[in-house]
């Protein structure tokens, strides 16, 4: 491998924390808090530990084939077309999602620039996804500090609310009165789409420095890092704000937690208050915004997976490296899904974050099976049997989520799905023919 196209443990992990670290931390700040006031934080804690077999898993799969992802894993486990099916499933779940961010995040920095007001959503979606698919063309290493980048962005609304709320912290906030215990199964819902994303680096495993070790270190790292980063965020500001945080009623509720935080903390500076949170609130959407590209980043190589193994209509072209090491044609057909989804869907709220979580969870759970099997043929793999047996119960319950996200969402999720899915589908048995002819 050479040292354009491989990514060292250090960038790996920075990847998988910008995709994780998205606008979720701060759209739940609110959402959390109204639900279980001062057990907000000890309901990440539980998430984390609920979805640890999971990343578990994953991790394990990652050194069982280092070079694979999640195409390799039910491939070689259950059969091609499972492979693909996974593969295919996680393309695009992750590409909605990335789209999803990506209008948020837009429609966020549209309003606190006026002078963007009076230009159409879609054009500016356009010219960014634009930019985002030739900064792609360039080669790993760059692309990588790009990543870096990214995620230093996000860091500084986090560590600001982090460390000046530790002057706002009062204890008092959590006294027995603000616990509400029932809240925290409620509140697992919302937070189980803030902790997707510790699988993105399995899709870049051949493109990292000794995968067989780094990719399983760079997932188990990532996890632990976002997980830990979510919820002192979170136990600080609820420290600071208490109940004022769950009082918030004003929508869109993230946009009004700096705010409310900045007139607390400068209570006789409104006007340097005001600039301060104009400047905290493009950081969080440009940080959002990191965790897009992230996405874009990691699946060029999903598709070329796919090409690769001719699952794909004019596989060849999609095979074909630029001058930096890139297949520039699946950085283009990545853009052109993320503008397909935008000007169909318009962003919608509901119908992309439903199509991308039954997109990633159809591939966690072959994943999962694929290590069920593996393990059952193969005892010696060193792994407890029922981690891969209690991950099944988290699709499970990712799954659950989802058919929530589609009653809420209705039947159009369900059908961009199903119709990207046959298509898929249509696509592998085509191209499978074709080669046997």
């Amino acid at each position: 491998m050479t040292e354009k196209s491989s990514l060292s443990l250090k960038t790996a992990i920075l990847i998988n924390i910008n995709i994780m670290l998205g606008i979720g931390i701060f759209a739940n700040t609110v959402k959390i808090a109204k639900l279980s006031e001062a057990l907000s934080a000890l309901s990440y804690i539980i998430i984390g530990i609920l979805m640890l077999p999971l990343v578990i898993s994953m991790a394990k799969l990652s050194q069982l084939y280092p070079d694979g992802g999640f195409y390799a894993y039910a491939k070689n486990e259950i059969s091609t077309f499972a492979g693909f099916f996974s593969s295919w499933g996680y393309l695009i779940g992750k590409l909605a999602s990335g789209a999803f961010v990506t209008h948020v995040s837009l429609s966020l920095i549209q309003k606190l620039m006026p002078s963007l007001g009076n230009i159409n959503i879609f054009t500016i979606e356009t010219i960014v996804i634009t930019i985002f698919v030739l900064l792609n063309m360039l080669n790993m290493k760059s692309g990588g500090k790009i990543q870096a980048g990214f995620t230093i962005l996000k860091i500084i609304p986090i560590i600001f609310a982090i460390f000046f709320g530790l002057f706002l912290f009062d204890l008092s906030n959590f006294s027995s009165i603000n616990r509400i215990w029932e809240g925290i199964p409620k509140s697992l819902p919302f937070l189980l789409y803030a902790t997707i994303g510790f699988e993105s680096i399995c899709v870049l495993s051949n493109k990292i420095e000794n995968p067989s070790k780094n990719v399983s270190k760079a997932i188990l790292i990532s996890y632990f890092i976002a997980i830990s980063i979510m919820t002192i965020y979170q136990l600080i500001f609820y420290g600071a704000l208490g109940t004022i945080l769950s009082s918030i009623t004003q929508t869109p509720e993230y946009l009004q937690t700096f705010p409310v935080f900045l007139q607390k903390l400068l209570p006789n500076m409104p006007t340097f208050a005001l600039y301060l949170k104009a400047i905290l609130h493009i950081a969080i959407a440009s940080s959002a915004l990191g965790g897009s590209y992230g996405i874009m980043f990691s699946n060029t190589w999903n598709i070329h997976t796919l090409a690769k193994n001719n699952h794909l209509f004019f596989s060849k072209m999609f095979t074909k490296f630029n001058q930096h090491g890139i297949p520039f044609a699946c950085v283009i057909l990545i853009g052109f899904i993320y503008l397909t989804y935008l000007f169909i869907t318009g962003g919608d709220q509901m119908q992309l974050p439903a199509t991308a979580s039954l997109g990633i969870v159809s591939a966690y759970t072959l994943s999962i099976i694929s290590l069920l099997i593996a393990k059952i043929k193969n005892p010696g793999i060193k792994i407890n049997i029922f981690i891969p047996i209690v991950s099944i119960f988290n699709c499970i319950l990712l799954m659950l989520s989802c058919i929530n996200m589609l009653i809420n969402g209705g039947i159009s999720s369900l059908t961009i799905f199903a119709t990207l899915m046959a298509f898929g589908c249509s696509m592998y048995f085509f191209t499978k023919k074709q080669i046997k002819i």
